[in-house]
């Protein structure tokens, strides 16, 4: 399909699904919080230790979010939990055999370098090999999830796009969406969405220009640091504004093998610890921070909850301030 028919697709597709979120939506006060409590596990399946910390949260009345990487089996979901699905997104694997359904990858460049390549998500055809991806991993949540549930996928290494690069790729991802609850692929009556995945000044510049379709569903920001007067890292401060502007919970990740900050000229490193995830848990409108000891390892041992996000019924247009 043309990148210009999807687009169109797009616009009106969500415009019917704003009117038909609205109908469904209870009206929501302006004053009404809710904390958002969000557990993640991609390298492994999720063990019980965070189904049991998510478990609670969604029975104290919180909205919960489990983040997993669909490869792995999917745990039963109770009523209340939204279902998050990983994709590698602008990276490919190598040992798979992903790389070569791509026109072309080349080397990460990083720690990731014998693992994965990176692909072109601003190349028509490969995007459309990844939306495709994503819509098949959308029917999966979707089987998956309780009835009430949103489902929707966590695209990572989206960090070199600008604001125009994550426009394409999000909203052909909705468009397809619509295209298949339309070929009955993907229930009509499911709410789907996306994640922001790092980047947060990009996608603020995309959602400044009104370049998105529709806004994320939450946004992460990982690498989180506290320098040594306890302000976080400028990419959180910014995804925490995004959060604030367009009523969304931000998620911030944490690892213990980053450094925050040098003691003192010609001091010792000081890294990220559980206590600075607590206290940048405490920062406005940061709705939790999870830590993990060594940034290879995506099973956080410490999830801490933070601020309470301001509820906007599902599908409202212009849910982001000026």
């Amino acid at each position: 399909m043309e990148t210009s028919r999807i687009r169109t697709v797009a616009a009106s597709a969500i415009c019917g699904a704003i009117a038909l979120g609205l109908l469904g939506a209870r009206p929501a006060r302006a004053d009404e919080l809710k904390k958002h409590y969000w557990a993640t596990s991609l390298s492994r399946s999720v063990d019980e230790t965070v189904l049991q910390g998510l478990y609670e949260a969604v029975a104290r009345g919180e909205v919960g979010w489990l983040d997993i990487d669909g490869k792995h089996p999917i745990p039963p979901l109770k009523p209340g939990i939204n279902l998050i699905l990983y994709h590698v997104g602008g990276n490919c694997y190598i040992k798979t055999g992903d790389c070569d359904r791509f026109p072309a990858s080349k080397p990460t460049g990083d720690r990731w370098d014998s693992t994965e390549r990176s692909i072109d998500l601003t190349d028509a055809a490969v995007r459309k090999i990844v939306v495709d991806d994503l819509v098949a991993l959308v029917r999966q949540a979707d089987q998956a999830a309780p009835e009430a549930a949103i489902v929707g996928v966590h695209l990572d290494n989206v960090h070199k796009l600008d604001a125009q690069g994550l426009a394409d790729v999000f909203n052909d991802y909705l468009a397809a969406v619509e295209i298949a609850r339309r070929d009955g692929r993907i229930s009509r009556t499911r709410k789907v969405g996306y994640v922001a995945k790092n980047n947060p000044s990009s996608f603020e510049d995309a959602l400044d220009e009104r370049l998105l379709k529709a806004p994320p569903l939450y946004q992460i920001n990982e690498n989180a640091r506290l320098n040594a007067d306890g302000i976080l890292n400028r990419p959180s401060r910014t995804a925490a504004e995004i959060g604030r502007r367009c009523n969304i919970p931000v998620f911030l990740k944490a690892f213990g093998s980053d450094v925050a900050y040098v003691d003192k000229p010609g001091g010792e490193d000081v890294y990220v610890t559980p206590e600075m995830v607590r206290r940048m848990a405490e920062r406005p409108n940061i709705s939790g921070v999870a830590w993990s000891e060594d940034e290879r390892s995506y099973r956080p041992s410490v999830f801490i909850q933070g601020s309470p996000v301001r509820e906007v019924p599902w599908g409202t247009a212009d849910r982001c301030d000026d």
